[in-house]
């Protein structure tokens, strides 16, 4: 993504995207220099989501991470390496 895009912004959209059993965005990591087009960026997050009511499925996981690549797409032009 751009460099000029923060974790905050990052962590905002994740929890304005996922509000019921996403509990935790987590950065640990950023990159910038070779293998990245000038200008950009790679952060490397973690998400934690928890159902008080059951066991997480599978596509439950996946429906929420692609809703949240699409949004971080959509709106903070990020790219998934």
């Amino acid at each position: 993504m751009d460099n000029t895009v923060t974790f905050k912004e990052v962590y905002d959209l994740g929890f304005r995207t996922e509000r019921k059993i996403l509990t935790q965005i987590s950065l640990f990591d950023v990159y910038q220099g070779n293998n990245l087009p000038a200008g950009k960026k790679s952060y490397a997050v973690s998400f934690t989501l928890k159902d008080t009511h059951g066991t997480l499925t599978d596509t439950q996981i996946d429906k929420i991470m692609n809703k949240l690549q699409t949004n971080y797409e959509k709106e903070l032009s990020a790219e998934l390496r």
